[in-house]
């Protein structure tokens, strides 16, 4: 992977401590939840237990294109997007059965499943009051916000599970499912920053673009990585995909050659033992699927790269590009 110095905030001058402080104002501003109740508990241990931001930093980095960058509105905006990235984490790992998430146990595993999906979808919910609440000012996003949480990330968890062992999936199947589940949110956050700046709508899609483009070349390294990083380094353990029976650009690369495919269809089953997932995931790791894979998503980045340069009037480009350069390192 190739190198990025320093953090991503710092790079780009975002102070995080003002985004993490938004967080948690979200719960504890709400006057129908008690602050020792098991929803603001777990919801402020989601909160605390850190992540890259990175949705609410592409929030922020949007409004810098727009004429009123960094608004208390945009930050609150930024605040909100990240609630519903975590929402969709909760309910990914429901489905995903998974054990941990940043190394800690899922909020499943503490909680139980019942009380994390009504975990989940206060989460969801308490971000569309905010926004109602807030008046006109975030009125205009609303629509924006509730088809990404309501319909593209919901229609992709259920994609995903749909699909679980199914290793005809077609190509197109899976680009969809990866817009819907993951490029479609990071795209909404430069578009929602941007819209709050009062960004020109040329530009406002641009950024849109250049969202999806990078959401599409994260997903498909975050597919990648389930074969390559350590434990440690994912939060989960390695392989979780494949054993959920998540069928990825890896797997789907790795089935061009018949002899690598026919072997995979015999270990790929919903009843299959240990021994054989994990045969799986070796011969995936051994096929040249990972580098083709890899070879997709570097092309997924040349062409966010092409946005940027679309964008190189603004003295925000800049900002894009500190962006282009976190993913590039990550989808090395």
């Amino acid at each position: 992977m190739k190198s990025f110095d320093g953090t991503l905030q710092e790079r780009l001058h975002i102070p995080l401590a003002r985004i993490n402080r938004d967080l948690e104002r979200i719960v504890l501003h709400d006057p129908d939840v008690s602050s020792r109740s098991i929803v603001a508990l777990s919801v402020m241990d989601l909160i605390r237990a850190g992540g890259k931001r990175l949705r609410p930093i592409m929030t922020i980095v949007g409004s810098r294109f727009g004429s009123r960058p960094e608004t208390d509105s945009v930050y609150q905006l930024a605040a909100m997007v990240e609630m519903v990235h975590a929402a969709s984490l909760v309910h990914d790992d429901i489905l995903d059965q998974a054990e941990t998430r940043r190394g800690q146990p899922a909020l499943h595993r503490k909680t139980g499943i019942y009380s994390a999906v009504h975990i989940g979808n206060y989460i969801m919910c308490r971000v569309m009051e905010l926004a109602s609440a807030n008046g006109q000012e975030a009125e205009k996003y609303i629509h924006e916000l509730a088809s990404v949480t309501t319909t593209q990330l919901c229609l992709g968890e259920y994609q995903q599970m749909e699909q679980r062992f199914n290793l005809d999936i077609p190509l197109e199947a899976y680009w969809e499912k990866t817009r819907n589940k993951t490029a479609l949110l990071m795209a909404t956050c430069l578009q929602l920053g941007a819209k709050a700046a009062d960004a020109d709508p040329d530009v406002v899609d641009s950024l849109y673009r250049f969202g999806e483009l990078l959401g599409m070349a994260f997903q498909i390294r975050d597919d990648i990585m389930d074969f390559t990083a350590t434990a440690e380094e994912l939060g989960k353990p390695a392989g979780t995909d494949l054993r959920n029976g998540h069928v990825t650009l890896p797997v789907m690369m790795a089935m061009k050659d018949e002899a690598t495919a026919s072997k995979l269809r015999q270990l790929l089953r919903p009843d299959a033992s240990e021994a054989a997932l994990d045969e799986a995931i070796e011969l995936v790791r051994q096929s040249g699927g990972l580098e083709e894979a890899l070879a997709v998503s570097h092309r997924f980045m040349k062409q966010a790269w092409d946005v940027t340069e679309q964008l190189s009037a603004f003295p925000a480009h800049a900002d894009l590009r500190t962006l282009w350069s976190y993913f590039e390192a990550r989808t090395y």
